[in-house]
């Protein structure tokens, strides 16, 4: 079993990060919005977490639950953000056991995904 510092750990998920998808313009919530209404509309449940302060820290954004068992994990994210410690901790756990978060920083990336453009609970890497 291979053995990471935390350093090596910090660049491993910096390049899952990494994306060639250009940011929208405005802010996380304006992008959360929009996804939101784009599940209501298509009849998707979306789970957001209002209670932030009274949960455990770093699950993603929305959990979608979209026919045949499909579950889209995605953490938004504005412009060049990052993801927080707790964030990529809880990616790189999901990621082992094969479930994958996918970081949208824009609606058109957030479609793609949402019309199958990857599997990301297969793949686990987004």
């Amino acid at each position: 079993m291979t053995r990471w510092s935390a350093d090596q750990l910090a660049e491993y998920m910096t390049k899952l990060e990494q994306t060639t998808d250009e940011p929208d313009e405005g802010s996380e919530s304006n992008l959360q919005k929009k996804c939101m209404k784009y599940c209501r509309e298509h009849g998707y449940p979306c789970f957001h977490d209002r209670s932030k302060k009274k949960n455990e820290p770093g699950w993603p954004d929305l959990m979608i639950f979209m026919p045949k068992g499909r579950v889209v994990l995605v953490e938004l994210k504005a412009g060049s953000a990052k993801l927080r410690r707790e964030q990529q901790a809880l990616k790189l756990n999901l990621c082992y056991l094969g479930h994958g978060i996918s970081v949208v920083r824009s609606f058109r990336r957030f479609l793609e995904i949402m019309k199958g453009g990857e599997d990301v609970n297969s793949n686990g890497m987004r």
